[in-house]
């Protein structure tokens, strides 16, 4: 079965759609914090949906693989540990007792925050999950659902504008900046619906980020591997400057954390700058790691194309 290039951004919205059916109806299961002298390590996250979807994800996943005994593109081995490590990682950040610990502790939320945003979506579209997600389909879904909506010329054109690389970029950031208000913020640290919409923003603007810069075949990014670092290079600077402007405030920005018990013990104002660290330093660290990973497979590219020009190369 050929995977017509109509379908090429249907994993994206499928993506995006899986991550909503996991994390808005978390919203009835209240998190319930974590109390002292509970084991925080016993704190998991009771509600199924998300375990669900990561679930589904990966039967789409393997279930296509197996049905797709000849590729045109294959799936090496890194590529497929890469995709069931994102899942792995949206399962510990959702799941785990990171999510309840967030309630209670700013510095453990930003590290949610990083998982859901920038390391899971980059793990995941490494895996190449297009072609493997669409054949993992059945067939009543394919073509009752899956063509009709990717042939649609309203959703062409929508999924033209949410690709497009400034409103990519606009859109991650500033999802990241909204929810660093902090009236916004200690609101989602007190009510369960609005933190709950808080993480889906946050992973769907991940993965629309990234699918611009790691151009999992067979979809092909429209911008040149030059203009991707160009493009990582520019989420660098205002994540520094929101990173190092928490992290260097003296007086207590999110005080709804401190309307809770602290398991880590640590005082409120070094929660708050660790949280601020966390934020500026390791965003940017996956910011500068991806862009080497982007210059590999940019000389990479170029090296391909030098042996298919001339042969006397290799």
């Amino acid at each position: 079965m050929p995977v017509s290039s109509n379908f090429r951004g249907f994993p994206l919205l499928a993506v995006l759609a899986a991550a909503g059916l996991a994390l808005v109806p978390t919203a009835i299961y209240a998190h319930g914090g974590v109390e002292p002298g509970d084991n925080i390590w016993a704190a998991w996250t009771t509600n199924p949906v998300p375990s669900l979807a990561i679930f589904l994800a990966a039967y789409l996943y393997v279930n296509g693989l197996s049905r797709w005994p000849n590729p045109s593109h294959p799936i090496k081995f890194w590529q497929k540990a890469c995709f069931f490590a994102g899942l792995l990682v949206i399962f510990l950040a959702l799941q785990s007792p990171i999510d309840p610990l967030a309630e209670h502790q700013f510095s453990v939320h930003q590290l949610q925050h990083i998982l859901l945003r920038m390391v899971a979506p980059v793990l995941v579209l490494a895996g190449a999950p297009l072609t493997p997600m669409l054949r993992g389909l059945p067939l009543w879904a394919l073509q009752g659902f899956v063509r009709p909506v990717v042939r649609n010329p309203v959703m062409q054109r929508i999924y033209h504008v949410i690709t497009n690389p400034v409103v990519t970029t606009v859109t991650f950031l500033g999802t990241l900046y909204l929810w660093q208000v902090p009236v916004l913020h200690n609101l989602a640290v007190r009510n369960d619906l609005v933190h709950e919409v808080m993480h889906l923003t946050m992973l769907v603007s991940g993965f629309i980020f990234w699918w611009v810069v790691i151009d999992p075949k067979p979809h092909r990014s429209r911008l040149h591997h030059g203009l991707r670092i160009l493009y990582l290079g520019l989420i660098v600077l205002p994540n520094t400057l929101l990173g190092a402007g928490i992290t260097f405030n003296t007086n207590l920005i999110y005080e709804a954390y401190y309307e809770f018990p602290q398991p880590l013990g640590i005082s409120p104002l070094t929660d708050q700058q660790l949280g601020g660290l966390i934020l500026w330093v390791i965003g940017d660290m996956m910011s500068i790691i991806t862009a080497g990973v982007v210059m590999i497979m940019w000389w990479q590219k170029e090296q391909v194309e030098e042996e298919r020009w001339d042969p006397s190369i290799s």
